[in-house]
């Protein structure tokens, strides 16, 4: 959470951020909702080798309703530019044909998959819902453009939607059980589960005006001084006022989403790690390590873990011939650490040392004046 709302639209965050994935060990990041002009130009430098950081795959806009999520976000940004960062982050159509339209676009712009949005919220923080048919007309020129879409969802019904409209993966999951019968049907579609459970604890922590978070040696490598000195007071302002009802339904949230990742897991669905990073006490890089911890804690066993950090998330990103394994023929993308991970899960944050496509990273010189932006 920056002080300066002009920080977001900085053309040094995305590089930045995309170091802390490196230094943490992280060599592929799927965007999911950031500046469309940016996440292109930054995913071509690092292609090219101008700048060093993860591998970046591009989502494009969010797909949701006017007035939907993904739209509030403007509201943090000076009222001069928030018509332009909103056509940079979402599209809102108004039917079927021009989603498919925007799809095609999209399809020409190079983005390797697309995000949709269906979440009306909870009492007090209501949204608008995409229309399932809107959403049905996405996933169909998905498909014929050849790029996976995964959606946000809120409840079951979203998931259900989702799954109707062809997703890819279902991202956060619902707040709600996810019944046995979508369940089998995520198995059987192939569609993944991307449970973020690192947001939920941070909402939770949030609410109580907890720094716990800010605490972890990994992270205070990784993010920049000025960035954890604005969260830290972000908290503190936060907890003057702080919600005990919020931090319980937190709380409760969090214990339903780790309860439908195990049954998720028990059911054979194909898991895949994401962290929601960019909400606050939710940073790029070292979460991916942390949501790994919350995995295992909720009952998920280490391989499975890292499983969905790796091969699974690869075989979302339809780049499964070449990343995720250590195999021949496969880009020489390695985190060595100081430990066995199928032990003890947190020795994935003891790095040792990173490779990334055969080359040694010397982490320490990410973050030098000029590589990727520092403060």
């Amino acid at each position: 959470m920056y002080a300066d709302p002009k920080e977001y639209g900085s053309p040094d965050a995305m590089p930045r951020a995309l170091a802390q994935y490196l230094y943490s060990g992280i060599t592929t990041v799927k965007s999911a909702g950031d500046a469309l002009d940016q996440a292109i130009a930054v995913h071509d430098r690092i292609a090219r080798g101008e700048i060093l950081g993860a591998e970046l795959f591009v989502s494009g806009p969010m797909f949701t309703a006017e007035g939907g999520h993904g739209t509030e976000y403007t509201q943090y940004l000076p009222a001069n530019m928030r018509a332009a960062f909103e056509s940079q982050i979402a599209r809102t159509p108004k039917g079927p044909d021009e989603a498919r339209q925007f799809v095609r676009d999209l399809k020409a712009a190079h983005v390797d998959g697309l995000k949709a949005i269906l979440e009306a919220g909870f009492p007090g923080r209501l949204f608008e819902r995409l229309d399932a048919g809107v959403l049905k007309a996405i996933g169909d020129e998905a498909r014929t453009q050849h790029l996976p879409l995964v959606v946000h969802t809120g409840d079951s019904r979203d998931v259900a939607d989702a799954l109707d409209a062809g997703a890819s993966g279902i991202e956060h999951g619902p707040r709600d059980r996810i019944s046995d019968e979508l369940l089998r049907r995520m198995r059987e579609s192939g569609t993944t589960y991307d449970p973020t459970l690192s947001v939920w604890e941070a909402q939770s922590q949030l609410a109580a005006g907890q720094q716990d978070l800010l605490d972890r040696s990994l992270l205070q490598q990784a993010v920049t001084p000025t960035l954890l000195a604005s969260m830290r007071a972000f908290v503190r302002q936060q907890s003057s006022g702080s919600d005990a009802g919020r931090a319980a339904t937190m709380r409760q949230i969090i214990q339903m989403a780790s309860e439908n990742l195990t049954r998720a897991h028990a059911a054979g669905v194909t898991l895949v790690t994401g962290s929601d990073a960019g909400n606050p006490l939710v940073f790029h890089g070292p979460t991916v390590h942390h949501e790994l911890q919350l995995w295992v804690a909720a009952g998920i066993p280490p391989a499975a873990a890292l499983q969905a950090a790796t091969s699974n998330a690869a075989r979302l990103l339809r780049a499964d011939s070449r990343i995720g394994l250590v195999a021949k023929g496969h880009d020489a993308d390695l985190l060595v650490v100081d430990g066995n991970p199928l032990a003890d899960i947190t020795t994935t944050e003891r790095i040792s040392l990173v490779v990334f496509k055969g080359e040694r990273i010397r982490r320490a010189a990410l973050f030098t004046e000029g590589q990727n932006g520092t403060q």
